[in-house]
């Protein structure tokens, strides 16, 4: 079978037929012995694969922001462990995990997903040794069902939120908000429910622009791209209804970590009445207390004095580039996930709720 032509979410969709950048094509894949990612930072205007041979590869592919967002970080660097397994004896089996999994693990140190991709794949293949088997096999079924239980939770996650959103709503959005917003305008085409989207830029890598956009146009909705200051004047006017992001963390007490430039757009939906939804498909992060557990990210400021290889900036000035902000939960009106939609004070509950699916590691 072409993998375009996969069935995904108990038949309901054909690969081909969803956005690209939800499409296993579009995030990571084993392609005998090598991880294949599409190049993000190509798009929307060159599809273009990086064939990744080794754990460097992948990492370095993470770090360069060749692929983004919670699930497909998590199966490409699933992958990427994978590259580590050799010949070699047990023990320097073990070694070798354990050295690539931190090495992955360092690459995104703001968001789980990786580390608890690492997690799940580690005690299979511990497992796998443990049993005579094959400790690679077992990494690469456990992405395979990661992958799949995770596209099941994406797509609730989408079903619940388009209920939610009132018809001929206008959405902001920011950065870009993975499967959930994909699966999201997905379910709204399916069952004919008008949607317009206005997308953030979001600088410096323009994700916004160049991958949000791109979905909603695939899916087929009127789609419109404004920079990253714009927002609260919209919002002011009456032309946006809600505003929808993802999230890379979503803390016990509400408190929720996404890219930067969130927290200015929920100061501007709070202040215009208007409600604030986070997808989180997998609900709060139990290690996450409040803010004071979360490191954000900080990245070369030569990203935000340079765009697209030409700078921007005098040549003497320094930039600052905080990746990610926080949000606190008194600004977010619904966490939307795969149990419910929860009021962000009331989010740990989500944990006694009952699982929609098992078997996720985001």
């Amino acid at each position: 079978m072409n993998k375009n032509d996969r069935v995904g979410l108990e038949g309901v969709f054909i690969e081909k037929d969803l956005p690209l950048l939800i499409r296993r094509e579009g995030i990571a894949d084993w392609c005998d012995g090598v991880v294949r990612i599409l190049d993000r930072r190509a798009l929307p205007h060159d599809e273009r694969h990086i064939d990744c041979e080794s754990v460097e590869d992948v990492a370095r592919c993470i770090e360069n922001m060749v692929i983004q967002g919670a699930f497909s970080l998590s199966v490409a660097a699933g992958y990427g462990l994978a590259l580590a397994v050799s010949d070699k004896a047990e023990s320097d089996c073990r070694t070798q995990l354990t050295i690539a999994s931190e090495r992955l693990k360092k690459t995104r140190p703001t968001g789980l997903a990786i580390s608890r991709m690492m997690v799940a794949c580690l005690a299979a293949a511990e497992h796998a040794l443990a049993e005579g088997n094959s400790p690679r096999d077992a990494i690469l079924a456990t992405v395979e069902r990661g992958a799949v239980a995770l596209s099941r939770q994406a797509y609730e996650v989408g079903r619940i939120a388009c209920e939610i959103l009132p018809d001929d709503a206008t959405i902001l959005t920011h950065c870009f908000p993975d499967r959930p917003y994909a699966y999201m305008l997905v379910e709204a085409r399916r069952i004919g429910k008008p949607l317009k989207v206005i997308v953030s830029e979001t600088r410096p890598y323009l994700q916004g622009a160049r991958l949000t956009s791109l979905c909603a146009m695939q899916t087929g909705f009127d789609v419109h791209v404004i920079t990253d200051g714009m927002g609260g004047f919209l919002m002011r006017r009456g032309e946006i209804d809600a505003f929808v992001t993802a999230a890379d963390r979503v803390c016990m007490d509400g408190t929720v970590c996404n890219k930067i430039g969130t927290y200015q757009h929920a100061l501007a939906a709070k202040t215009n009445g208007l409600p604030y939804y986070v997808l989180r498909q997998s609900g709060p992060d139990i290690e996450s207390a409040g803010e004071s557990s979360v490191e954000v990210e900080f990245r070369d400021g030569e990203e935000i004095v340079n765009v697209g290889g030409t700078r921007i900036a005098p040549s003497d000035v320094k930039g600052l580039y905080p990746a990610f902000d926080i949000t606190p939960p008194d600004l977010v009106s619904k966490i939307i996930t795969d149990r419910g939609a929860f009021p962000a004070s009331e989010i740990a509950s989500y944990v006694d709720a009952t699982p929609f699916i098992t078997d996720a590691v985001v």
